[in-house]
């Protein structure tokens, strides 16, 4: 994949990729800043930040002003917010970048913060919390990232706490936004119907003389041991939803692409291990799979399932004897090239769109300070050897790293029982 790298004087780094026959352009902005980086008494303010840059700023005053520019030349825009970045996209037809540009940097620049706007917004954000607890499927991925790093910054919803959130204040988050939100901390990815050195052009009119400064760094948050392996939460719900999380590997780590196999292997897509197992040939669960997080110094592993309550147990044992069979015995080479051959095609399948391009360049230079090319990519995922999967499961899926979240009907009282079949006993 072609591209062209920028650096403007004060920091920003700028990579775009023409690619032609499109007739779009997406725009991606990635800030090195998300919820990690947040001391407890602020959690959440990231969040709100994203919230508050769409409405209004100094010549964009009002959202529906902001809106109306963007959406009135069809294009379409978003934030999003993470626990180690935080980005906003666009997607709008080539020819009106320009206008598009415009309008993001005012926002990102200029945004007004005025008091009214968040006070609606807070009420937004904590209507925002509040319906998490209605999903139990979404919280119980909660539960497990504070299961796995309790009382750390990892272990913590992005948007905050509902108590955290009511008492943050406009200065509060205006301080933050001043000390985070700076041009060295900033990546800009822009693919499709482009011109490069026009757009480095522009870029240079609309943020050039923004100041750079030194950015706080965020704090290490590796998960403890000796925390308590367990955690549930009873609700009245039809289904059992469990997490069994486990120790993964950071972003940067050598056995990053080990641990991508590992995940295909074990849990991503009809073909997985998980799929097959425990559905198709013991039908113990209707939703059953596996995903990753990966942050700069850690990670983890989650395998995620909504169960009959009467089948907890048996999902739990039979999750377990999953890991333990990969600590245990070599994948065949068959299942090994397959899985490869999956990975491969999500990769590439996965970068067909301006969007995609856009936000896998921004994203890689964002948290890496480099791009991966595909081609090296691929080769990482080809050289993964059965003996690296087996010892990295070994590590990563040791006993002393499992842990368990729940949210449904079942006793919290089993919470001791639960916790022991982690073991595999």
């Amino acid at each position: 994949m072609k591209y062209e790298r920028f650096t403007l004087q004060n920091g920003l780094r700028l990579i775009t990729t023409q690619m032609p026959g499109m007739r779009s352009a997406s725009i991606a902005f990635f800030f090195s800043i998300g919820s990690r980086y947040e001391h407890d008494q602020i959690a959440g303010v990231s969040h709100f930040i994203e919230h508050m840059l769409f409405k209004g700023s100094r010549r964009y005053t009002t959202a529906r002003q902001i809106s109306e520019a963007i959406e009135g030349v069809g294009g379409v825009f978003n934030g999003s917010t993470g626990k180690e970045m935080t980005s906003y996209t666009a997607r709008v037809p080539g020819e009106d970048l320009p206008l598009v540009m415009d309008v993001m940097a005012d926002m990102l620049q200029h945004s007004l913060f005025d008091p009214d706007e968040v006070e609606k917004e807070r009420g937004v954000i904590i209507e925002e919390l509040s319906a998490t607890q209605d999903d139990p499927q979404e919280w119980v991925n909660l539960l497990a990232d504070e299961t796995m790093w309790p009382g750390l910054p990892l272990g913590r919803d992005d948007a905050g706490s509902i108590e955290t959130v009511s008492q943050l204040s406009r200065q509060q988050m205006l301080a933050y936004l001043d000390a985070y939100y700076r041009p060295n901390s900033l990546v800009l990815s822009i693919a499709g119907n482009i011109d490069s050195q026009q757009v480095f052009q522009l870029t240079e009119q609309l943020f050039g003389d923004w100041a750079a400064r030194d950015i706080p760094r965020w704090a290490e948050s590796f998960p403890p041991q000796d925390a308590p392996r367990v955690r549930m939460i009873k609700k009245a719900t039809e289904q059992t939803n469990l997490c069994l999380a486990t120790l993964g590997q950071s972003h940067n780590g050598s056995d990053y692409y080990t641990i991508l196999l590992i995940n295909a292997l074990l849990g991503d897509g009809m073909s997985s291990r998980l799929f097959q197992t425990i559905r198709e040939e013991q039908g113990l669960a209707y939703d059953i799979g596996s995903y990753l997080n990966s942050y700069y110094e850690t990670g983890n592993l989650v395998v995620s399932a909504g169960v009959d309550p009467s089948q907890t147990e048996n999902a739990v044992k039979a999750i377990v004897a999953e890991l333990q069979q990969l600590r245990e015995v070599p994948v065949t080479s068959d299942e090994l090239e397959r899985t490869k051959a999956y990975v491969r095609g999500g990769v590439l399948l996965g970068l067909e769109g301006t969007q995609q391009v856009a936000s896998w360049l921004g994203s890689q230079e964002c948290l890496q300070n480099r791009v991966r090319d595909i081609d090296e990519v691929i080769a990482q995922v080809n050289a993964v050897t059965a003996q690296d999967i087996q010892r990295v499961a070994q590590t990563c899926f040791a006993p002393e790293w499992r842990r368990l979240a729940i949210i449904g009907p079942d006793d919290p009282r089993r919470a001791e029982h639960l916790g022991k079949l982690l073991t595999g006993v």
